[in-house]
């Protein structure tokens, strides 16, 4: 028979969430963000530095329309080169800033038993060909390949809250073809860096989590993309971590592990060393084959999490499998299938090495705990400008990732600390409300011919070097003209064609 729902009824509250505030509890916001910033001080050579990137900070949180350096160098009426030359030049350390973070994380969010590590990648459309990484690439936010740069990015999940903990800029393979070796020196890529994919850069920053040990955690969660790697999960199952990792409906599994053997020796030729199934005709089959292998009584109702339109609710089968790995069984492990409810046939597949003993609950709450990750990438691009990043440069990109990293931690913190008087806020609140506390500088009558003035410098600057671009194309194209006349010398040069020929 069919397993009894485990989720509870949907009830909804009686009345809207309190929300007991104050004037004086928003206006602490301000010092408290100060003194959350001075605590990455150590992480700058010099008091300049850590005032721009308190600067940079603030400009994060402001309305703006786009949060680069130079609408927030305007915003706040300071200078736009010396903004951009902090975030893309100055030599300040974006890892000595995220172990600070690291620290803080630990203290607001981190929970041994219940900590999650969220492994993901996000797409940052760009223009142009010439900034660090970019390369036609598939953007989740667009649905399509576009040209984007994409960062791969290690997140933090508890029962407290959920931010990101570090960054990697993904460079595709061409980028270390050589005719890129010139575009490679000026946008400052490291000249050790060396290709790799998307599993195993998240890998190398999951292993530089784990052995700094600063955030505790005892899961592991991906999507498709990391999960299909076996040697990326093969990693996480060696630094004594549980994996929960979506994979592709094409898995292959065994119910039962099957029998392995090695084919006697005939006699003659070399004696057989390779291992292979005991019963050829005994296959793997694909994971989505157990949907409708299984019975119905595998399958169980739970809430797997409470979402802000309410609970998030589903059916599940875990089962434990033997997962095929080159023809061979692997490792046992459970696979965790979720089937929506408005659409059955909509099923989404999970591998998860954890103990054979551990209680359905558990492994329905890991249904849940890879969603943190994509609402951090939705706070952080919509609120804080985390794919307004217009530097070019390996640093810049890094800088500037590692500052809203910070942000959207404060936000977090922030939120922690006023749950008693408003349960319900969310971050755009929180950063509705230090909004209002942040100073800004009055924009009158001169200083907004300032920025006028400003704007008008820059067109021009750019006016003259397209000038002098066209001059130089235009020189290259007298010069070949002239290189075939002395070559071709009887040869009649080609007229040009009249405006509107076809």
């Amino acid at each position: 028979m069919r397993k009894e729902p485990t989720h509870t009824p949907i009830v909804a509250p009686p009345s809207p969430p309190p929300c007991t505030l104050t004037p004086a509890d928003v206006d602490a916001l301000l010092p408290a963000l100060n003194d959350y910033v001075d605590q990455f001080a150590p992480a700058f050579a010099r008091a300049d530095q850590h005032a721009w990137a308190r600067r940079y900070i603030h400009g994060l949180l402001l309305p703006l329309p786009r949060k680069s350096c130079e609408p927030i160098a305007l915003a706040l009426d300071v200078s736009v080169r010396r903004l951009q030359s902090f975030i893309s030049e100055r030599p300040w350390s974006a890892a000595a800033v995220t172990s600070i973070h690291e620290q803080l994380i630990a203290r607001s969010l981190a929970d041994a038993d219940d900590g999650v590590l969220l492994i993901d990648e996000s797409a940052l459309p760009k223009q142009g060909r010439h900034s660090a990484g970019v390369a036609p690439q598939y953007g989740g936010a667009l649905g399509k390949v576009c040209t984007c740069q994409v960062g791969v990015f290690v997140g933090y999940a508890s029962t407290r809250g959920y931010t990101l903990l570090d960054g990697q800029l993904f460079v595709p393979q061409g980028w270390f073809a050589d005719d890129h070796a010139t575009l490679r020196a000026e946008v400052g890529l490291p000249d050790d860096l060396t290709f790799r994919t998307k599993p195993q850069i998240a890998a190398q920053l999951r292993a530089a989590l784990v052995a700094r040990g600063s955030v505790p955690g005892r899961w592991v969660a991906t999507d498709a993309l990391y999960g299909n790697s076996p040697a990326f999960r093969m990693a996480v199952d060696a630094l004594g971590k549980w994996y929960f990792c979506a994979v592709s409906c094409d898995q292959l599994v065994w119910r039962r592990t099957p029998a392995v053997t090695v084919p006697a020796w005939s006699g003659r030729g070399r004696k057989p060393q390779k291992p292979c199934l005991k019963t050829p005709t005994n296959a793997p089959y694909r994971v989505d084959e157990l949907c409708w292998r299984l019975p119905k009584s595998a399958w169980t109702r739970v809430t797997i999490k409470e979402g802000t339109k309410g609970p998030i609710i589903g059916d599940i089968a875990c089962v434990r499998v033997t997962e095929a790995r080159d023809g061979l069984p692997g490792s046992a492990l459970w696979v965790i299938l979720r089937r929506n409810l408005d659409d059955p046939t909509s099923v989404k597949y999970s591998l998860s090495n954890a103990p054979a003993t551990l209680p359905l609950p558990e492994l329905a709450r890991m249904c849940g705990m890879r969603w943190p990750i994509a609402l951090t990438f939705e706070v952080s691009k919509d609120e804080l400008g985390m794919d307004h990043d217009e530097t070019r440069g390996w640093v810049g990109w890094h800088h500037h990732m590692a500052l809203v990293m910070i942000v959207h931690h404060f936000l977090i913190w922030a939120r922690q600390l006023r749950c008693a008087k408003a349960p319900a806020l969310t971050l755009c609140q929180v950063r509705l409300l230090i909004i209002s506390v942040i100073p800004r500088p009055c924009f009158d009558a001169a200083r907004a011919l300032r920025v006028v003035r400003y704007y008008q410098q820059r067109n021009y600057a750019a006016y003259c070097a397209h000038c002098r671009w066209k001059q130089r194309d235009l020189t290259r194209i007298a010069e070949r003209e002239a290189e075939k006349r002395r070559r071709y010398p009887g040869r009649p040069p080609k007229s040009p064609l009249p405006l509107g020929a076809p």
